[in-house]
C-alpha cells in the first residue's frame, strides 16, 4: 500500500532509497523468493515416508454356477482389507532433501545475481538522471543568457543598428537550443529508466552523489573479490547441487520394502484370516540402469565444475575490462573538466571583451558561448559513462543499503 501512495504522487530519492525502493518492486526478486520457500518445502517433504496405502476389495469371487456374485457361500471368497507401508531408506531419504536443498542454495545465489544486477542498473539510472540534469540546468543557463543578448540586439537594430548581426545571432541561438533539447531528452530518457525500476510513476534524486570519481577499491582488491560475485558463487552452488544429484544417484539401487498387514473375512461357516506381506526391489540390472545414472550425475559435476573455472576467468576478465573502461572515460572526463572547459571558459571572456570593445561581432560571441555550451555538455556525458562504469563496477557484488 506504502508503493500504491508513492507510486501514485511520485518520490524524490537519495541513492539508498532508490536502491530500495527497485529491490521492493522488482518482480524477479520476488518470484526467487517463492522458488526457494517452494523448494524449501520440497526438501521437507522429500525427508519423510511415502504416506500409506489403504487396500480393500474382495478376493475369489465366483463368477458362475449356484454361488454367483454371492460373497458368502464360496469356501474361498474373502474380503478383504489391509494398511500397506512403503519404506524407503532413510539414507536414500536425505540424499534427495540434500538435493533439493542443493537446489535452494542455487537459487538463493541466483537471487544475489539478480539482486546486483538490478542495483547496478539503478544506480546507473539514478546517477545518469542527477547528472543529466545538472548539465540540462547549466545549458539552460547559458541559453537563457544568450537570448538576452540576442533581446538587447535586436533592440538595437529598432534604434538603427545592423540587422545582419542579429540574424547570425539567431542561428548561432538555434543550436544552442538544440543543444539543450538534446540534454532535456537524456534528462527524460534517464528518468524513464529509474521510472521503471522503482514502479513510480513521476521519481526525481536528491541527496549526495557517490564519489564516482575514484575507483571504490584499488584494482588489486577488487581483483580479490572475483571469488564472491554472486555468478560465481552461484557456479559454486550449481556444482554442489550436481554433486548431491550424484550423491542421491550413487544410494539409487538401495531397495524399497513394502509392508502389509490385512485382515480377511469369510463365509460364516469359516474362520477369519490375517496376515502380512513385504515385497522388496531387486536391482538386478544395476550395471545397466542405477549403475549408468551415477555416472551420468558424476559426468555433470565434472562438467558444473569446468563451468565454475571458466565462470572465475571470465569474471576475472570482465573485471579487467570494466576497471580499464573505467580509466578511459575518467582520463577523458579529466581532460574536459581540466583542460577543455577552462580554455572555453578563457576564450568566452575574451570574445566578451572584444565584443564590448566593439571588434567581434555577436555572432562570434554567441559562438564562444555556443562552444561553452557544447564543451559543458561534453563534460556531462564524460562525467555520465564514468558515473555508469562506477557503478558496473561498485554494484558486482550486492551492497546493503540504508532504508
Amino acid at each position: 500500500m506504502l508503493l500504491t501512495s508513492a507510486s501514485t504522487f511520485g518520490a524524490e530519492l537519495n541513492l539508498d532509497e532508490a536502491l530500495t525502493r527497485a529491490e521492493q518492486y522488482s518482480s524477479a526478486l520476488s518470484a526467487n523468493r517463492h522458488e526457494r520457500q517452494a523448494l524449501t518445502n520440497e526438501a521437507d517433504s522429500a525427508a519423510q515416508l511415502p504416506d500409506p496405502k489403504l487396500e480393500f476389495g474382495v478376493e475369489n469371487l465366483p463368477l458362475g454356477g449356484d454361488n454367483a456374485h454371492r460373497l458368502t457361500r464360496e469356501d474361498m471368497t474373502m474380503q478383504r482389507i489391509g494398511i500397506q507401508q512403503r519404506y524407503v531408506s532413510r539414507t536414500k531419504r536425505q540424499r534427495k532433501a540434500e538435493t533439493f536443498q542443493a537446489q535452494a542454495a542455487v537459487s538463493a545465489a541466483d537471487f544475489q545475481t539478480l539482486r546486483a544486477r538490478l542495483q547496478r542498473d539503478t544506480a546507473q539510472a539514478w546517477l545518469d538522471l542527477t547528472l543529466a540534469r545538472q548539465g540540462a540546468d547549466q545549458a539552460r543557463g547559458l541559453l537563457a543568457e544568450s537570448e538576452r543578448q540576442i533581446a538587447v540586439q535586436q533592440a538595437a537594430v529598432a534604434g538603427g543598428g545592423s540587422p545582419a548581426s542579429v540574424l547570425d545571432g539567431r542561428l548561432v541561438l538555434i543550436d544552442m537550443r538544440n543543444a539543450v533539447s538534446d540534454a532535456d531528452r537524456d534528462v527524460t530518457v534517464a528518468q524513464a529508466r529509474l521510472m521503471r525500476l522503482t514502479g513510480d510513476a513521476q521519481v526525481d534524486t536528491t541527496g549526495a552523489m557517490p564519489r564516482f570519481e575514484r575507483l571504490p577499491a584499488e584494482p588489486q582488491v577488487l581483483m580479490q573479490g572475483v571469488e564472491q560475485h554472486p555468478e560465481v558463487l552461484q557456479a559454486r552452488r550449481e556444482s554442489e547441487m550436481a554433486q548431491a544429484r550424484s550423491a542421491q544417484s550413487a544410494v539409487a539401487a538401495i531397495p524399497d520394502v513394502g509392508v502389509e498387514v490385512y485382515y480377511g473375512k469369510r463365509a460364516d461357516r469359516l474362520d477369519d484370516m490375517a496376515g502380512i506381506m513385504f515385497t522388496v526391489d531387486l536391482p538386478l540390472f544395476q550395471s545397466q540402469r542405477q549403475d549408468k545414472d551415477h555416472a551420468a550425475d558424476q559426468a555433470r559435476v565434472f562438467a558444473a565444475n569446468d563451468q565454475l573455472a571458466s565462470t572465475v576467468r571470465d569474471h576475472t576478465e570482465q573485471l579487467n575490462v570494466l576497471i580499464a573502461q573505467y580509466q578511459a572515460a575518467q582520463s577523458r572526463w579529466q581532460r574536459q573538466g581540466n583542460d577543455v572547459l577552462p580554455l572555453q571558459q578563457q576564450r568566452l571572456r575574451l570574445t566578451q571583451a572584444q565584443y564590448r570593445a566593439g571588434s567581434a561581432t555577436l555572432a562570434e560571441m554567441l559562438g564562444a558561448r555556443r562552444a561553452l555550451l557544447e564543451s559543458g555538455l561534453e563534460e556531462n556525458r564524460a562525467a555520465r559513462d564514468l558515473a555508469r562504469n562506477w557503478a558496473a563496477i561498485r554494484y558486482l557484488i550486492p551492497q546493503e543499503t540504508r532504508p
